[in-house]
This record gives structure tokens, sequence and C-alpha cells, in this order.
């Protein structure tokens, strides 16, 4: 069973899905691969079925350094690690975004000249 069946796709065809990826706003290139994949149905000779599927894809470390530079969400990201807590007794500490955990805290104590005092604080 092909996976186009599976999901709920907003594109029918090729021609639809390019026209969308048309409309992305700009950033990073697209690059198309081909891959080969082999599914668990087999053919009349008893070997796996396959197919040659479109993989679309976007660098990912350009995508991480077009949203951080990206002047849109500096109002929605912190770099500066912050403690944050349920109370004002500070018992319960919370998680929820990447400057509220131990390890940015610690990372963001690293002095980039003296690496072993980043060990210290793992």
């Amino acid at each position: 069973m092909k996976v186009q069946n599976q999901t709920k796709l907003s594109f029918h065809n090729n021609r639809s899905f390019l026209s969308k990826v048309d409309q992305l706003p700009t950033g990073p290139g697209w690059q198309c691969e081909i891959v080969d994949v082999v599914g668990d149905t087999l053919d009349n000779s008893s070997k796996p079925m396959g197919e040659k599927l479109e993989l679309w894809r976007r660098d990912p470390l350009e995508c991480i350094q077009e949203l951080l530079g990206n002047p849109a969400f500096k109002d929605h990201v912190s770099y500066a690690p912050e403690r944050v807590y349920t109370s004002t007794e500070g018992e319960e500490q919370v998680y929820d975004e990447m400057w509220t955990g131990d390890w940015w805290w610690n990372t963001q104590a690293c002095k980039p000249q003296d690496s072993s005092s980043c060990q210290a604080l793992d």
C-alpha cells in the first residue's frame, strides 16, 4: 500500500506539490533526491517491490541559520539562560524552552578559553 494512500495530503499530484513549494517563503534552497524504496509487497517473482520517490529537503543547518537570523522571531527566542519555577518558593522548576534547561545554563557558563570548565558543569 502506498504512503500517499495512508495520508491526507494537501496536494494531489507532483504539479500541485511543486506549486505549494513555490508559495513557501524564501529561505534555504530546496534540494531533490531520487530515493529507491523497497516495500513489503512481493511481485510475481516473490521479490519485494520498490519504487523511486522524490525526496525534497532543505539543509537543516541553513534552516537554523535562517531562523536564528530572522528578525521576526527576535521577541520569541532567548539566548540567555533562565530558571523558571511554578511558584515564588522555587519548589518545582519548569523546563519548557531550551533556555530554561540546565544544559543551556551550564553551556552559557563555559568559557571558550578554558574548555575544562565545561566538563565540570555537565
